[in-house]
Order: C-alpha cells, then structure tokens, then sequence
C-alpha cells in the first residue's frame, strides 16, 4: 500500500467514524493533572453515566452558575444605576419646577 493509500485509508475512516457518530459536535482532548480521572470515573460510575456524559454535566453546570452569578452582580448594579442615572427626565421636571420663573423664562429662551 502506497502513502496516499494509507492517507487515504486514513481519511475514509476518520469519515466513516464522524458518520457513526453524528452526536459528537466537536471532539477536544484535555490533559487532566494526576489522579482527576480516577476521580471523574468514580463519580460517573455512582451516577451511572460516561465519563464524557459526567464531564459535560459538570462543565454545563460550572457555566450556569458563572452566568447567574454575572446576571446576579449585573441586577445588583441596577439600584445604583437609577439611583445615580434613572428617572433623568423626573428628576430635570423636578429642578425645573424648582427654578424661579424668570429662571424659567431665561432657560426656555436659551432653547428656542
């Protein structure tokens, strides 16, 4: 068999296994520090999972709590926000009622 058979070879089978398995989106290989393995594969097996199955629930989860925490902070921010940058609008009709009338007058020409 020449080179370009075994590419070739090569090729058709790496297409043919992409075929069988149409659920696998994108595959990512990952250096786990010593021991982490052993450790994933017993949590699978109590929970009667795959490894990857066991992988993909712990890394979907850690993402979730990432973003509810990102969503959380950004809701706390709002108060603040309005505080300092809310009701623009009431808050301008406020001093505006709270100018003296030639003040008002004074203003109003300056925007005409």
């Amino acid at each position: 068999m020449s080179s370009s058979d075994s590419e070739n070879t090569f090729r058709t089978d790496t297409v043919d296994q992409e075929k069988s398995t149409p659920a696998l989106v994108e595959k990512f290989v990952i250096r786990l520090p010593k021991g982490l393995r052993y450790q994933i594969r017993d949590l699978s097996d109590q929970n009667r999972r795959s490894m990857n199955s066991e992988i993909i629930m712990v890394l979907e989860q850690h993402i979730q709590q990432s973003v509810d925490a990102m969503r959380a902070d950004f809701e706390d921010q709002i108060p603040h926000y309005e505080e300092n940058y809310g009701n623009k609008d009431q808050k301008l009709s406020e001093k505006l009622q709270e100018l003296p009338a030639d003040k008002k007058e004074a203003l109003l020409s300056l925007l005409t």
